[in-house]
């Protein structure tokens, strides 16, 4: 693997409240979060349906499946019990919110980032939250890679005073500031005497969030509200949070009233769902492109031959129709219209396009022919893969069962290999798939953040050795493009950043390196007939999906 650049895997990549706009922003974006109101609190509780296919007292915010998982809380960043210095806004895109940060700066060169932390914090045993809680959790995810999911590379962090920390980056890294604010930040109190934190169960975990625990069994655990919290304390009394297998199960749940909050695909939601009661909502804002990512180390998905055939062969909008998403339409991949700013000038309004004949004709002229059994082959080898996705996730394999036939058309032979949720990370991590959909990495609202996450070749791993971010799982390689990602973070200007992003969009349009198809969105479905101050496309100030920013706005009824 290539070293030469940090591994910073997902992440939702915003500078955020920039120096000279700090002192008072960082503070007014905090509390417009917040409910109003504020001290009372009041009694609704609320269901939240989630998924999972072996939920265990394991509340490590580090490790991979465990019961936070349920709380839609990725692995290695911040949730309801476990808190991370700025919230990352995925929907109001620019508008992060300062948390346990209020307000940050950048040095000149972009190497040093200082933090001030908000006063008051309390963790749920009564101990006062400190500056040392955070040099403790960066400590320790430095000394402990397999639990640094973010990839948070730093040459060192500090605590000046009670209420400061201060990062030190080998290299210019405002681009990764997501990456660098998103990890849940623990107790060195409590952690300092865990032994070994990788075999840590934290089976009855102490946060800064706005819940705690207060009851566990192998289907649901009931999280109440933290009445010591710094902000004003959530009006929700309590979240419950159960287990479904699949998104079926969970969309019965939602749809017969047994679940309040839910962040599932739902097909044909108007139909199913939201004209059942005037209280159920159905939103999914856009979030990425996803598509065919193939393993570039087995045939036939080798060939860019074969990519690009399949690239011309698919209707996408039968694709995304399969589970109402629009086609991915820009050829760079990025999703539109939300990067239309960063589309390079010689690939503005050059879209995907169906054709058949010209998928054809780029297979034979790449020396394939068409057997008798209708699939083209090449050297003896029929041109045949599979592609592996989690049984439970019913939106991808209703997508797949479209791609599966639209293949055929074109004398391409798809399988499916369906896995588990448990296991689908691990095979795409460690290269032992022929393709995927649904890449595991939430990428920023950047180009680059987006490139970084999907084709960056220095964050490359053989076959075998599982990539720790989970990116470019396709395992692309590229000298050209290696040279690029080296070369972004020291760009000064944002021109010179866009003039990167043009030349890395050039490489993906001709490398192909996975198949854009569709854009996806956060699925989020809610009932307000218990409480009301979700999001809404009206008023899209968070992402739907369960998290902690849209708990601490709902207004019981």
């Amino acid at each position: 693997m290539t070293t030469s650049q940090p591994l910073f895997a997902s992440g939702l990549t915003r500078r955020g409240l920039l120096a000279g706009a700090l002192a008072g922003a960082g503070v007014l974006a905090l509390n417009a979060c917040s409910p109003s109101g504020g001290s009372g609190g009041g009694d609704a509780s609320l269901t939240v349906a989630g998924q999972s296919d072996n939920l265990t007292r394991v509340f490590n915010p580090f490790l991979a499946n465990t019961a936070q998982a349920l709380t839609y809380t990725s692995q290695g960043s911040g949730g309801f019990i476990y808190e991370p210095l700025v919230q990352i806004n995925t929907v109001d895109i620019g508008h992060d919110l300062p948390w346990l940060a209020k307000n940050w700066v950048w040095s000149t060169d972009n190497k040093t980032l200082t933090m001030n932390l908000q006063t008051g914090v309390k963790w749920t045993d009564g101990v006062a939250f400190s500056a040392e809680d955070v040099v403790f959790t960066y400590t320790l995810l430095q000394k402990n890679p397999g639990l640094n999911l973010l990839g948070v590379d730093i040459t060192s962090v500090t605590a000046p005073s009670p209420t400061q920390i201060v990062f030190t980056f080998p290299i210019p890294s405002q681009q990764y500031f997501t990456n660098v604010v998103s990890a849940p930040i623990v107790s060195q109190h409590i952690w300092s005497k865990v032994g070994d934190p990788t075999k840590y169960t934290d089976a009855n975990p102490v946060g800064t969030g706005p819940f705690k625990l207060s009851q566990f069994s192998p289907q649901s655990f009931l999280l109440v509200r933290n009445e010591d919290y710094w902000q004003p304390m959530a009006e929700i009394k309590s979240l419950r949070f159960v287990a479904f297998k699949d998104n079926e199960s969970m969309t019965n749940a939602l749809v017969q009233g047994q679940a309040d909050w839910g962040g599932t695909y739902i097909a044909n939601a108007d139909r199913t769902y939201t004209s059942r009661s005037k209280h159920y909502n159905y939103w999914a804002p856009i979030a990425g492109t996803d598509g065919l990512i193939p393993n570039l180390k087995r045939w036939p998905l080798s060939d860019l031959a074969v990519r690009q055939a399949i690239s011309l062969g698919v209707d996408r909008a039968q694709v995304g129709a399969a589970s109402g998403a629009p086609p991915a339409t820009s050829v760079t991949g990025l999703p539109m219209p939300a990067y239309a700013s960063s589309i390079a000038p010689q690939y503005v309004g050059v879209n995907f396009t169906q054709d058949v004949a010209k998928a054809n004709q780029t297979l034979l002229a790449a020396g394939y022919t068409k057997g008798s059994d209708g699939y083209y082959q090449k050297g003896g080898k029929r041109v045949e893969f599979s592609i592996s996705f989690p049984s439970a996730y019913t939106d991808i394999a209703s997508r797949v069962q479209v791609l599966v036939s639209q293949l055929q058309g074109i004398g391409i032979k798809l399988t499916i290999d369906t896995t588990t949720v448990t296991d689908i990370n691990q095979l795409t991590a460690t290269g032992d798939f022929d393709s995927t959909m649904g890449y595991p990495v939430n990428s920023a609202p950047r180009a680059f953040s987006y490139y970084n996450d999907t084709i960056n070749p220095n964050l490359y791993y053989p076959i075998g050795k599982a990539t720790p971010t989970f990116q470019n799982i396709e395992r692309f390689q590229n000298t050209e493009a290696a040279t690029l990602f080296n070369e972004y973070p020291k760009a000064v200007t944002d021109t010179q950043r866009q003039q990167i992003i043009n030349q890395i969009e050039t490489i993906f349009v001709e490398n192909l390196p996975w198949i854009p198809m569709f854009y996806w969105g956060s699925y989020g479905n809610w009932s307000t007939a218990k409480a009301t101050g979700f999001p809404t496309p009206q008023n899209p100030y968070f992402s739907p999906v369960p998290n902690p920013v849209v708990a601490l706005r709902l207004k019981p009824v």
